[in-house]
């Protein structure tokens, strides 16, 4: 009790001193920072280049996946020698989404090479990163997404007169957590040697984190009362935004697409584009896994997709799947082939930041950025947060889930953090 109010303490008095002008935590994680309140401007040149690595044999992607049967990722270089920041795109996010873009842009700003990865959920990764193509737990995805760092920063430089001064690594949202879990591997196995890692908006409790987005689907919305309704309320929109960017990114830009306009929509109603945003990303998954291991769940047993067949009737269907059948119905069968007797509770303690705590705690080159109101977490993860990493904590009173990255004082303490190894007067 005293912790929480102590906490309670911190975050009021924060509230009259942050400036993040957004106190809607759904808007600001579907607009997020207002182009006023940013800290990044423009830079008249980057030098960056999308590459591709050698396509596994073994994977044997139907030709639906023609334009990602092998891995990419992209790459912007200074000309002097310069620190390496690697950023891992959050849920579903491929490595040229539009945070990624923005995290770019900051870190090329202040002087680093950056290496841009897509979220092991991405479907370009399960297709061509994924050695099992089942995905969205981070304990295996860090595994793939570390072999395919190591395979990257000797792809740049083979093929770049680049020098690198020192390593470093930051994810947001699910890519934050795989960010920790890298960072537990790389100590380990020592391949890369991270000077800092930054933990944007992770998760703390995975089943309480996407419990959570799960929910926003049972927002009361007028003339949505059902999960049919529901579906065709935003489902073109959502599928016409796929087909052009490849991945579901919560921006602005993306109300085009669903047709809906910010000024005046409730809370509910943009809750509920925040739930089905993240519901498409789910589909995705499961439909690119089904695709991909041929396993009956979705798709007919056996049935491989070619280059014409349409996507749209089992996209259709995989929307109805929430997260959590998504772990029952695909990762959990998965893990049960070699540990039979492993429980779905077992399954997200596992791939929760909990395991990693005394690590954690003890690892000074880790920290986090979080908001108090990040519809992802809750109170008992936030005091994890305050407990598992002091210093190394910045928790903000208001921005949603990742939606005051940009704002001027989160950019200043991220750059703070990497070259002090804690936040600003903290």
């Amino acid at each position: 009790m005293k912790r929480f109010f102590i906490l309670l303490l911190i975050i009021s008095g924060e509230l009259q001193a942050y400036g993040f002008p957004i106190s809607n935590p759904f808007l600001a994680t579907i607009i997020g920072t207002p182009p006023a309140f940013r800290a990044v401007s423009e830079p008249t040149t980057i030098q960056e280049a999308i590459y591709g690595l050698a396509e596994d044999k073994q994977h044997k992607a139907p030709d639906i996946f023609w334009d990602v049967k092998t891995p990419k990722f992209k790459f912007a270089w200074q000309k002097n020698k310069s620190p390496l920041v690697v950023i891992i795109a959050g849920t579903g996010g491929r490595f040229d989404t539009s945070k990624v873009e923005a995290l770019k842009k900051i870190f090329y700003q202040s002087g680093f090479h950056v290496l841009q990865l897509s979220s092991p959920t991405s479907y370009d990764f399960i297709v061509s990163s994924s050695v099992s193509h089942r995905t969205g737990l981070s304990t295996p995805d860090s595994i793939d997404l570390y072999r395919l760092m190591q395979q990257a920063i000797e792809r740049v430089k083979s093929s770049r007169s680049i020098a690198i001064s020192d390593y470093y690594l930051v994810g947001y949202s699910l890519g934050a957590m795989d960010a920790a879990f890298i960072g537990k591997q790389d100590k380990d196995e020592r391949k890369v040697g991270f000077r800092r890692i930054l933990m944007i908006n992770p998760p703390v409790y995975l089943e309480r984190a996407v419990s959570n987005l799960d929910k926003l689907l049972l927002a009361d919305v007028p003339g949505v009362d059902d999960s049919t309704a529901l579906f065709n309320h935003y489902f073109d929109g959502l599928a016409d935004y796929f087909r052009h960017h490849k991945s579901i990114d919560l921006e602005a830009s993306m109300l085009r697409y669903v047709e809906k306009n910010i000024v005046g929509s409730s809370r509910e109603e943009l809750a509920l584009l925040i739930g089905m945003s993240f519901r498409f990303s789910v589909a995705a998954m499961l439909f690119t896994s089904n695709a991909m291991t041929l396993n009956g769940k979705l798709l007919p047993e056996g049935k491989r997709l070619k280059l014409g067949d349409s996507r749209t009737k089992y996209m259709e269907s995989a929307m109805h799947c929430s997260f959590q059948c998504y772990v029952e119905s695909v990762l959990l069968p998965a893990v049960r082939e070699k540990k039979s007797d492993t429980t779905l509770q077992q399954l997200y303690t596992e791939n929760s930041l909990t395991v990693l705590a005394d690590w954690l705690r003890e690892t000074r080159s880790i920290g986090v950025m979080h908001n108090a109101d990040d519809l992802i977490i809750d109170q008992e993860g936030l005091n994890f947060l305050y407990d598992t990493f002091g210093r190394r904590a910045r928790i903000y009173p208001r921005g949603g889930h990742v939606g005051n990255f940009l704002y001027k004082e989160n950019v200043t303490d991220m750059l703070g953090f990497f070259k002090n190894g804690y936040f600003p007067d903290s």
